[in-house]
């Protein structure tokens, strides 16, 4: 199943930081739905490195804990941070730039959604 956010927060409603949706503790029935399990896993010991997400990413963390700065030029405040844990769904959209400090070693799993390039079909004459 390809998640869109409709279909990774109904009916819960997330919160929404500059257009990253964040839903704490989600059940295990919509992890199951979602097919989490299926997806890669992405593991970091603590460090701090800039980010740019090509494509919009679903993230459901299993262990640590980091620090997400977006970058300034996509906000008007100062700065927008938000920590992510454990038990976190999360999805971040494409082409959000981001600062990632990893302060407590994580291994979450992710989806990246799939660029669907439609080909022509030659017509039959």
């Amino acid at each position: 199943m390809e998640p869109n956010c409709d279909s990774v927060f109904a009916p819960a409603i997330p919160t929404d930081i500059h257009g990253v949706k964040i839903l704490r503790k989600p059940s295990d029935a919509k992890l199951v739905e979602l097919g989490v399990a299926s997806w890669p896993v992405w593991e970091s010991i603590p460090r701090k490195f800039p980010w740019k997400f090509k494509k919009t990413e679903t993230m459901y963390f299993l262990e640590g804990k980091l620090k997400v700065t977006i970058d300034e030029q996509q906000k008007e405040e100062k700065e927008v941070a938000f920590e992510l844990t454990a038990g976190d769904l999360v999805v971040i959209p494409k082409g959000m730039t981001v600062v990632v400090d990893v302060t407590e070693a994580v291994k979450k799993h992710y989806y990246r959604d799939s660029e669907i390039v439609k080909s022509e079909s030659p017509s039959k004459a």
